[in-house]
């Protein structure tokens, strides 16, 4: 009887490029004083993972996202002098985590840190203010071109801060690609 030889197990080093839109849950602070809100942003990110033999990858990704803006009208009061009040939400979301390709879905799974801005200008004068909570982003992808060492999915992911009380979620598309290939026998 003749036996197959034993295959080797192919891992790679993968880099990741994911865009798209976002949409940030909440309501202004003052909402009687709103002229203009935007809820909407975009997100962009650069990860790296370790596609191993086996079903789960640790990954780690940076990511930016924009996530509302506004104008609001202040009126004179007892805080002094009113006027316009520009304001904008930021997030850099820093997170490790796992995900896997079964089938064509590709289930995500991260847990780390965010650091989230939230910027004012108000009558020529520019305040900002910094949290760093914990974040957790759980995603879903589905692989639409795969070709061994190229593949391009498209995911949705919300992204939860408790600690600051931001919840975002993306639609994406991700571009992924081996960096390095390695054989083991």
């Amino acid at each position: 009887k003749k036996q197959l030889a034993p295959q080797p197990s192919v891992s790679s080093l993968e880099i990741s490029g994911v865009a798209g839109p976002t949409y940030v849950f909440g309501e202004a602070a003052n909402p009687e004083y709103v002229q203009s809100v935007h809820q909407g942003g975009f997100y962009g990110e650069l990860g790296f993972s370790y596609r191993s033999s086996y079903f789960v990858d640790p990954f780690i990704s940076v990511g930016y996202a924009t996530l509302a803006s506004g104008v609001s009208r202040l009126p004179d009061g007892l805080w002094g002098a009113g006027g316009t009040i520009e304001q904008h939400l930021g997030a850099w979301v820093i997170s490790p985590g796992i995900t896997s390709d079964i089938w064509r879905f590709r289930p995500r799974f991260g847990l780390g840190v965010a650091v989230i801005v939230q910027s004012f200008s108000f009558n020529g004068d520019d305040n900002s203010s910094t949290q760093t909570p914990l974040v957790a982003q759980l995603g879903l992808g589905f692989n639409m071109w795969d070709d061994d060492r190229f593949r391009f999915d498209l995911e949705s992911r919300a992204v939860v801060a408790s600690g600051a009380d931001v919840t975002f979620v993306t639609l994406d598309a991700v571009l992924r690609g081996d960096l390095f290939y390695f054989i083991m026998k």
